[in-house]
This record gives structure tokens, sequence and C-alpha cells, in this order.
């Protein structure tokens, strides 16, 4: 099942409005997996790559697919949410199902968008809502995101966080890759037949087997060995199979720990 990284913050911040420019998001020269709604309010985005569209200039496939990361749009919460304020028990319930936090605060002015408390103070509505998440037993990686209108808006809230306008996307894909990271997912890639180079997400330190799995499940069970490159190794040459002649593609068994960027073919019963 993917990780997930929930959209959370007051009323009025943004949240869906950032959530609306995450669905925009396509790695360009893509074809395949454009985003897709799996349910309300949830969202399989493109990770941005630029790796990725590195093989893709030197292999020429038919078909690239990148790797991809889940955000969920929970409902804002307000003081006492713990207490089941605001319909709060219920949307605490959706947050304790992520495995990650963007917690989106708002700097912006905008008139037209009542602030939820009156008045614009992005280090107030932080504590709020972490206070909430706190007394309601939520501990998970967090990233803070600060919602602006123009760069005079950034709220100083420390230094885990990274502003983005959600009205404009700008910041949008930096906050994908920063998710991409909180959830503690590195990228590896196959090449198939020539044809497709696929980008896969995986929990960094996770096995070649469990690589494997990720690609289809008969790898897995019938798992010999994987012939592995680096990424930068890769792009030395003009193409796997030249790497192959140089003697560059290693052999590593079902227990090597699979690196971010390597490029990897299985070879199973």
């Amino acid at each position: 099942m993917a990780l997930s990284c929930g959209i959370v913050g007051l009323p009025n911040s943004g949240k869906s409005t950032l959530f609306n420019a995450l669905l925009g998001r396509q790695v360009a020269n893509v074809a395949a997996h454009p985003f897709t709604t799996i349910e309300p309010n949830t969202g399989i985005v493109e990770v941005p790559d630029e790796r990725l569209k590195k093989l893709a200039e030197i292999i020429q496939p038919e078909k690239v697919t990148p790797a991809v990361v889940k955000f969920i749009d929970i409902a804002g919460l307000v003081k006492n949410a713990h207490q089941g304020e605001g319909l709060g028990n219920q949307f605490l319930a959706k947050i304790r199902e992520c495995d990650a936090i963007a917690h989106i605060v708002r700097a912006f002015k905008d008139e037209s968008v009542a602030h939820y408390y009156g008045s614009i103070d992005a280090q107030r509505d932080k504590e709020i809502v972490d206070i909430e998440l706190e007394l309601g037993g939520i501990k998970k990686p967090t990233l803070y995101v600060v919602n602006i209108g123009d760069k005079r808006d950034a709220g100083d809230i420390g230094n885990k966080s990274i502003a983005v306008n959600a009205k404009t996307g700008e910041g949008v894909d930096e906050l994908i890759k920063k998710a991409y990271e909180l959830l503690g997912l590195i990228t590896f890639y196959t090449i198939k037949g020539g044809k497709e180079v696929t980008a896969w997400a995986l929990k960094r330190g996770a096995a070649a087997l469990e690589a494997a799995e990720k690609v289809h499940t008969d790898m897995a069970k019938g798992f010999i060995k994987a012939e592995v490159i680096g990424f930068e190794e890769l792009i030395k040459f003009p193409s796997w199979q030249e790497a192959r002649r140089k003697g560059k593609i290693r052999l590593e068994g079902r227990d090597y720990q699979v690196k971010d960027g390597d490029i990897v073919e299985f070879k199973f019963h």
C-alpha cells in the first residue's frame, strides 16, 4: 500500500487550494500515469525527477512512468478538535491513517477569505494545530508549509518549513519532493527491454527482494539475482549494454540494500 502524506491546517489556510495545485502536477514529457483520484480528497501525484528525464533521453523508451506519492486533503482543524470541536475527532482519525503530515500555515492576506481567528498570525496558527495533534496523540514526521501570497507574506515559523503559493502553484514541486523524503522514500529505476523506463518508490533501507516485489510478485518469488548500476555511473555510457560490456553492471543478492538512484534488472525463475 502506498504511503500517504496528509495535508492539515486551520480552515481557510489554503489546504484545498494546495491540493488542487497538486492535482495538476505532472512531470513534463511523461505519457503514462497522469494524476488519478482514488477516493474523494485523495490523490496520487507524480514526483518531479530529473534523473528519470535523463534516463529517458539516453534510452529513448516508448513509455516513461514516474514514481508517485499519495496526498490526502483533510478538513480544517480548530482549537479543541481533540475534544470533538468542529468534527475534530473525525478529522484526527483521518490524520492517524497518514504516515506523514504537511501542515499548511496561512501567511497570505486576502480580505475575501476570512481568517478563522480574525487575523494573520502564522506562529499562533501553527501552535494551535500542533497542540491539537499532540493532544490527539498524533506523532508523525511533519513538514510545515507556509502558504504565501507573495514573498513579503512569509511568516516566520522556524527552519522546518517551505514556502508555497498554493494559488499559483509556485513551490509545489519542491513540496512533493520534500513530502517524498519525509515519508522515507528513495527511488530506483527499471528498464524493460529498452522500451519502458519506470521509477519506483521504495522505503529507504529496503532489500532487493522487496524492490523486486514492487515490480512484480513473480520476480520476488523466483528471485535469482539483481543486476545493478548507480545512476551516476550509467550516464557515463551511451547505453545499459555498453555499461555491461565495460563490466560496470554488478550482481547483487536478495539482501542487497537498494540505494537511491540504482538502476536494477531483476533475474528470476
